[in-house]
């Protein structure tokens, strides 16, 4: 029976004390993949929706002296043909375990296996593009040299009469006769075809390199471009009876993921009926077997990308649909009942997707290399050939009896209080998820560490027990008593507190009447930045001081923004500070609360004008000389202009030239002026806006003219 443990909100129960317990918890809260992406997994896997689950053992078949497992195959008999590189090795694997060598070629890699009704197993080889007939009876000849580099993947025809062979650099699917004819079937625009697979009415299917085509070929040997996806290039085709798979790749410039070189060669494949004669046969030992719904992998080719790669399938009415994606590179396929299991490089993961759902679980993972091949045995087990090094395993159909998930470790940015530990699990009878603790002050587990606290059991009352400290790191731990059944982790919770810390004004900036010209100086905006430690929502109290006043006077309360805009036509002028009291009480009990101030640099408030005092100074012909100064108590003076009679105001600027200071002087020339009295009035303006003015009276007389 399952026990569906789930998290209750309504019965946190918080290690931390009463006046705490109002106080802002945080919470890590682990339930997708990419929550695992640092964690350690022993013997567990995650699925594609986040769910952690024991693995499926996988257990060393033979040991096959081999840098890459490329294919494999079995006969009627029972044993297992597997064709390897760097040496151009064909193994056998009897069925007692037994390994012998039962055909070394000439080149250095045994690229693909095919098999055939009749018990017949063809191999395809690179860099000589041989293709190898092994019969029932245990001969080994060479059925065709093709002009070929690459031999990369075969298929057979439902009569047997043909075999197909994926070549590259050029593109090209040649069809061979049993007496070693080979003529040119179909000629791609591509550069390698990487995978073929056979459908029903006599089609084939072939998945290419350059562009990343699926072509559909009839028996007549006309294609079609059933798909094309941004990836460059299909390693792995899988035919059904319902549509085709077709693993899609992002290769890379390094070629890596591969022993094999691929030739760039950019010559267009061109369509040639040219007959091909057979090389000399030779001798070797034979096998059998059956290849139905099983795809033909690519060996090699580009290595992968640091995007996403992906699966598809394509429907009968040529509807596409992408069931698989991950950064990893998809290199082998095989279906069953409604699953497809997925062999990828460099981390040798095998995944396992419903198609139902879409979701998808990483079910195994190797200590090494690539899954270059899926294959299903008549007893029903699965066996997968790796790369890096070369080796056979058996996909057990049981789960490992213990595994375990150690998270990252786990930053709360300062000491902190520990609260309650929840998760949400599935337990089938005779299955178990327990949860261990530890804690710490360095960013590594150490010696400092506290040790791992006694496993917790209950989902729904468990307390995180370690001592208080920066860091954490949990470890769940999941066992089975029965091989058929795993427990399974959808989620995890961890509530924790930090010690409060006092909110921090960094810096406040108020306006200076002196640097800058202001739109509207009667309204000062001020602003501040404001850090807290822990997180918490702040509010800031304003105050203000002018130079003299004993105390601060509250400006504003409760603000919520950073930013305040004082209206001070109310204000009586003078120099002015500004405090600025950030306070996290929003977050905390008003006894724990914590509050941190800050001072701003004096600015001003003003509001008297400029003083003005003018006198004359002579006259310069009919024009008079005045001289005038003009002085504001608290800000910089920034215009002036004077007028005679009345008339229109002419700018003047100071005697140095520059409007810079509280006090200015001006020396300037009336326009022509006739004998008589007049009256010369200046007017100064300041940085707040005030504007402030002097006047003189005086008299031209007829003799002042020259």
């Amino acid at each position: 029976m399952l026990r569906n443990s789930w998290a209750a909100a309504a019965a946190l129960i918080l290690c931390v004390s009463a006046t705490s317990q109002a106080a802002k918890v945080k919470v890590w809260h682990h339930h997708a993949p990419a929550h695992y992406d640092k964690a350690q997994l022993k013997q567990t896997v995650i699925s594609s929706e986040g769910a952690v689950r024991l693995s499926r053992q996988l257990k060393p078949l033979a040991a096959v002296e081999a840098t890459h497992v490329w294919d494999v195959v079995e006969d009627k008999n029972g044993n297992l043909f597997a064709a390897t590189g760097n040496e151009g090795k064909l193994f056998k694997v009897a069925a007692d375990g037994k390994v012998t060598v039962a055909y070394t070629s000439e080149d250095s890699q045994i690229l693909c296996l095919a098999l055939a009704a009749d018990g017949t197993i063809y191999a395809g080889t690179g860099p000589g593009g041989r293709v190898l007939r092994l019969d029932a009876g245990g001969k080994v000849d060479v059925l065709c040299k093709t002009p070929e580099t690459y031999v990369w993947s075969l298929a057979v025809s439902s009569d047997g009469k043909s075999v197909f062979a994926g070549t590259g650099p050029k593109g090209r699917i040649y069809a061979l006769t049993p007496d070693g004819k080979a003529r040119v079937f179909y000629a791609t625009k591509q550069e390698h075809i990487l995978s073929l697979g056979r459908g029903a009415d006599g089609l084939l299917y072939a998945g290419t390199d350059k562009n990343g085509l699926v072509y559909r070929i009839d028996p007549q040997g006309k294609g079609f471009v059933l798909f094309s996806a941004p990836q460059a290039e299909v390693r792995s085709l899988l035919v059904a009876a319902d549509g085709v798979y077709a693993a899609r790749n992002a290769p890379s410039s390094n070629g890596g993921g591969s022993a094999v070189s691929v030739s760039n060669s950019k010559e267009n494949a061109k369509t040639s009926t040219d007959e091909i004669s057979a090389s000399p046969s030779s001798g070797s030992s034979p096998s059998t077997g059956d290849s139905s719904e099983r795809s033909t992998p690519a060996s090699a080719g580009s290595g992968p990308a640091g995007g996403e790669n992906s699966l598809y399938r394509i429907t009968a009415d040529g509807t596409v649909r992408e069931i698989f994606r991950e950064k990893t590179l998809v290199l082998s396929l095989f279906r069953e009942n409604g699953k497809i299991f997925i062999g990828t490089g460099m981390e040798g993961q095998l995944f396992e997707v419903d198609e139902a759902t879409r979701e998808h679980s990483e079910i195994a993972r190797l200590d090494h290399g690539q899954i270059h091949c899926l294959y299903r045995r008549h007893d029903g087990s699965i066996v997968l050939g790796t790369g890096d090094p070369g080796r056979l395993y058996v996909l057990q159909d049981r789960y490992a009896a213990r595994g375990t998930v150690t998270s990252e470790v786990l930053d709360a940015k300062l000491i902190s209080k520990w609260g309650s530990l929840r998760w949400r699990a599935e337990t089938p009878a005779g299955t178990a998820i327990s949860v261990a603790l530890r804690t710490g002050n360095t960013p590594e587990p150490d010696s400092t560490w506290s040790d791992w606290m006694p496993e917790q059991t209950e989902a729904q009352q468990a307390s995180i027990t370690a001592p208080a400290a920066r860091f954490l790191q949990y470890r769940v731990t999941l066992t089975t008593d029965d091989a058929q059944k795993t427990p399974a982790l959808h989620s995890i919770a961890l509530r924790y507190m930090t010690t409060n810390q006092a909110p921090e004004i960094a810096s406040i900036t108020v306006p200076d009447l002196d640097a800058a010209n202001l739109d509207n100086p009667k309204k000062l905006r001020f602003k501040w930045s404001a850090t807290d430690a822990n997180e918490d929502e702040l509010t800031y109290n304003l105050y203000v001081r002018k130079d003299g006043w004993k105390n601060w006077v509250l400006l504003e309360e409760d603000l919520e923004h950073t930013d305040f805009e004082w209206d001070t036509t109310t204000t009586p002028s003078g120099m002015y500070r500004l405090k600025v009291v950030a306070s996290d009480r929003k977050d905390n009990p008003p006894e724990a609360a914590l509050t941190g101030q800050r001072i701003s640099n004096s600015f001003a408030v003003a509001h008297e004008a400029p003083t003005v005092t003018l006198k004359t100074a002579g006259m310069d012909g009919d024009q008079a000389i005045i001289e005038a100064t003009a002085t504001d108590p608290l800000v910089r003076l920034t215009s002036a202009s004077y007028s005679v009679n009345g008339k229109k105001w002419v700018n003047v600027f100071p005697t140095d030239g520059l409007f810079d200071s509280k006090t200015e002087s001006f020396r300037f020339k009336t326009n022509a002026l006739k004998p008589g009295t007049y009256v010369v009035v200046l007017r100064a303006k300041d940085a707040a806006g005030n504007t402030g003015s002097g006047d003189l009276v005086f008299t031209v007389s007829s003799k002042d003219k020259p």
